[in-house]
């Protein structure tokens, strides 16, 4: 509730010690683990802040929560409470002080959001969306799915009529290993380690491994085997020689995170799948999905197969990854690169196949897609799924209800309704 009150400014006052805190962007909403918001904008005392929000009933929770012990914290410029019980204030991993805001709620607003039982999962034209039905949802795919995929290539590359880039691949790949819970630090190892690099090492899989194991912070100062003593003094030379400055220790969650898709055992199999780069852009260039899900299902290196992180063997051997990992990967990186490649070169009958391979892929399961199923929207293969979250991410969550593709067949629904 605190979220939704944030983010559509329904709170009366923000207050600082008794001083108003001027709010100029609420940030962007952060379904991962960290801040609650990301990019906000504060003004205290004269000063702009941009950075983090976190937020909690009670100021206590912070440290209820052990946030100032995370370094994804460090970046929270304000910490906003119903009620501040910290008298000693809120500092984070740094051991810098975090200021403390009130925020100050009018009764009936708390009330009003109770009764109504918002929720992130309600469609907002239910039930009039049964009434659109899986036929006529489908007819508007083709357009969700240029503009999905247009949106993805700008938000990485800064164009949608861009060149080929290995590094826009280099950086989804890593994204997508990620196993959702890591999918922000994945992306954030491979910013902090140009593809560049990678690529002048590529024939050589154990530096691909120290250069992305070392710089993701998965190499302890003290191994705790003759591997990692051994990939450490190979990142230790490729530090000093590209100027590299890890992430932090400590950044990747591995708590509940199956052994399979272990941090360090992903970047292992990212190196495994950059090692083999010309092979996989031959096979992309070309759109020969069977051998890219090949090349991408590779198993990483034998350490690998045997260990879920260093000094930590498993009796079980394990392979690749699984047919979810690949499925995803050939949704969010593969295909996004294809069209992109096909794009650039002028090949516009290329970049429409690489969109039609989605209807080629299973539909993806999630709580978005139940929500389209449980009212009345079955869909048949990823390109659906898709378009589904489409709709919910770009025009649902944000409340763009008006321009959204589905409204005229609602409204088209009211006026035969109403005749």
């Amino acid at each position: 509730m605190l979220h939704y009150i944030w983010e559509n400014r329904l709170y009366d006052t923000v207050t600082l010690d008794g001083v108003p805190v001027s709010v100029l962007d609420v940030g962007q909403y952060n379904i991962g683990d960290g801040p609650d918001f990301l990019v906000a904008k504060v003004q205290i005392g004269g000063i702009v802040w941009a950075g983090a929000v976190e937020m909690h009933l009670r100021a206590s929770d912070w440290q209820r929560h052990h946030h100032e012990t995370d370094p994804r914290y460090s970046s929270v410029v304000l910490h906003v409470v119903l009620q501040d019980d910290a008298p000693g204030g809120t500092i984070d991993a740094t051991g810098r002080a975090v200021p403390t805001a009130i925020l100050s709620v009018d009764d009936e607003v708390v009330r009003r959001i109770e009764q109504l039982e918002l929720s992130d999962q309600a469609l907002r034209c239910t039930p009039e969306l049964s009434y659109v039905g899986t036929d006529r949802f489908r007819a508007l795919v083709p357009g969700l799915l240029r503009e999905r995929m247009h949106q993805k290539l700008e938000k990485r590359t800064g164009t949608t009529a861009g060149t080929y880039s290995n590094t826009f691949f280099y950086h989804a790949l890593m994204r997508y290993l990620g196993a959702h819970q890591n999918n922000d630090v994945m992306e954030q190892v491979a910013r902090s380690l140009p593809y560049t690099y990678l690529k002048k090492h590529a024939s050589d899989p154990s530096a691909l491994e120290a250069m992305l194991l070392g710089q993701a912070g998965q190499i302890s100062p003290e191994p705790r085997d003759s591997y990692e003593a051994e990939l450490g003094r190979e990142y230790a030379f490729y530090r000093e020689k590209f100027a590299l400055e890890p992430l932090p220790q400590g950044v990747f969650r591995k708590l509940r995170v199956r052994p399979p898709s272990y941090p360090p055992r992903m970047l292992a199999i990212a190196a495994q799948i950059i090692h083999r780069e010309d092979e996989l852009r031959t096979a992309l260039v070309n759109q020969d999905y069977t051998t890219l899900t090949s090349l991408l299902s590779h198993p990483p290196s034998e350490y690998w197969q045997t260990h879920i992180d260093f000094g930590q063997p498993m009796k079980r051997r394990m392979g690749g990854p699984g047919q979810a990992t690949v499925l995803t990967l050939l949704i969010n990186a593969i295909l996004p690169t294809a069209y992109l490649y096909t794009k650039s070169i002028g090949n516009e009958a290329m970049a429409q196949a690489a969109l039609d391979h989605l209807d080629e892929l299973p539909p993806e399961r999630n709580r978005v897609i139940r929500l389209f199923e449980q009212n009345g929207i079955t869909p048949v293969s990823t390109a659906d799924t898709q378009a589904m979250l489409q709709l919910y991410e770009h025009y649902c969550t944000p409340y763009r209800c008006l321009s959204c593709p589905v409204a005229p067949l609602i409204f088209e629904y009211f006026r035969t309704q109403h005749r």
